[in-house]
């Protein structure tokens, strides 16, 4: 019964086809079923994403997601310290994911390729990895190249790393082993970065306080003096 139903369009089609010979593919595109095309073509464009153009969905969507997490981070700072908008910043932040989102996605790539099962030990074992030097890659680059960005000097850019490196590691490790775990023992390879930078975007909004609002509230006087 359910090969009858779900083949009865094409064989109204076929049908049709019979009777106006003259005009065959009209007939055939006016008889399959509408969205029979667009799932199709949006099927081929999942596809594309998450697999040919992997790279480019990882790393423009890193790009996204930072600015997203600190529009949030923006929204807050307009309710609080009665602050416009900065789209500067959010180029930055922009292009700051634009830079990190290569090293994501190589990184976590390659630990696919070494650690390719999803067995509860590999899942601690990739955990450990990622704490231990793709975190602190982030986050230096995040400080760093959004600093940059912003026209802080080196010299600045480094007491900045100084002051809110460990501090920022802390709460990473805090937040990341629990989510990572779920990411490297049930999610499919292709879409850890992308899962990744959905959960970073929210981890971005406290990244992006802790990088802007700091000196509102904290010990280092060059760059509290340089804020106010």
């Amino acid at each position: 019964m359910w090969h009858i139903v779900s083949t009865a369009p094409m064989r109204n089609a076929v049908s049709r086809l019979l009777i106006h010979q003259k005009h065959p593919a009209t007939v055939l595109a006016t008889s399959l079923p509408r969205n029979y095309g667009r799932g199709r073509i949006w099927n081929n464009f999942l596809a594309k994403m998450f697999g040919k153009y992997l790279a480019v969905t990882n790393i423009v969507g890193s790009g996204l997601l930072l600015v997203a997490g600190d529009a949030v981070t923006q929204q807050y700072e307009r309710a609080i310290h009665k602050r416009l908008f900065d789209f500067h910043r959010s180029g930055c932040m922009f292009l700051t994911g634009l830079a990190v989102g290569p090293v994501q996605h190589a990184f976590y790539s390659h630990l696919d390729v070494y650690l390719p099962d999803s067995k509860r030990i590999t899942a601690v074992k990739k955990i450990f990895f990622d704490q231990m030097f793709m975190s602190p890659t982030y986050i230096f680059l995040f400080f760093y190249v959004s600093s940059l960005l912003e026209g802080k000097t080196i010299k600045e850019s480094n007491a900045e790393i100084r002051e809110k490196f460990l501090y920022t590691w802390m709460i990473d490790c805090l937040i990341w082993p629990a989510v990572q775990y779920l990411n490297f023992r049930f999610l499919n390879p292709r879409h850890r970065v992308v899962f990744i930078n959905v959960t970073n975007c929210m981890y971005i909004v406290l990244l992006s306080y802790i990088k802007h609002d700091w000196a509102l509230h904290n010990q280092n006087p060059e760059i509290k003096e340089k804020s106010d």
